[in-house]
């Protein structure tokens, strides 16, 4: 008799056992893979609903005559002013007041203001809100501005705009400024 057949199905049986084990990692490494491409979808599609929000509200912003009484600490209908003096150029003041790291005014519809345009595959419609900042100098690299002189300024605000993917769990948020000659 020969002893050796016993110990080819020991070799036969351990490297079964490792091919198994070999399969199963990298079946879950394709799942693990498969989850983290989902995630980077929804990310990019909320993304793309946050960039949308912000251009809607520079658009806004450059095509509509703004009333800056409208502006309050409440961000009634999405317009966020929580310092003094709104119209005198002079003794404006913004605050350090951050609205939009307040969640009511995600959540309360009469705070913010919604896209128009729906990006494909999102949750939900795209917020946001314009905050007036006060005044600044209308040219940058110009004279120093007078405080008397409206013509030397500009108006100056700040768009924060919040998104979701495709779940509500992906959500970006994006804040720009924007100048407006006046």
């Amino acid at each position: 008799m020969n002893k050796s057949q016993g110990s080819v199905l020991l070799v036969s049986l351990v490297m079964l056992l490792i091919m198994t084990v070999a399969g199963l990692t990298a079946i879950k490494m394709s799942s693990l893979e498969e989850k983290v491409s989902g995630n980077y979808l929804n990310q990019q599609i909320a993304f793309q609903a946050a960039e949308i929000a912000l251009l809607e509200a520079e658009n806004q912003i450059s095509n509509t005559l703004l009333n800056l009484n409208d502006f309050d600490a409440n961000c009634s209908a999405g317009f966020c002013f929580h310092g003094n003096d709104v119209t005198d150029i002079g003794s404006c003041s913004p605050g350090s007041f951050t609205p939009w790291s307040e969640g009511a005014v995600w959540t309360t519809s009469s705070r913010h203001n919604t896209t128009t345009l729906v990006v494909d595959g999102v949750s939900a419609k795209a917020r946001y809100i314009i905050e007036f900042r006060c005044y600044i100098a209308r040219e940058a690299d110009g004279p120093l501005p007078d405080l008397k002189n409206p013509e030397d300024w500009a108006q100056y605000f700040r768009i924060t705009a919040l998104a979701t993917g495709g779940t509500s769990d992906a959500r970006v948020m994006l804040q720009t400024t924007y100048k407006k000659n006046s």
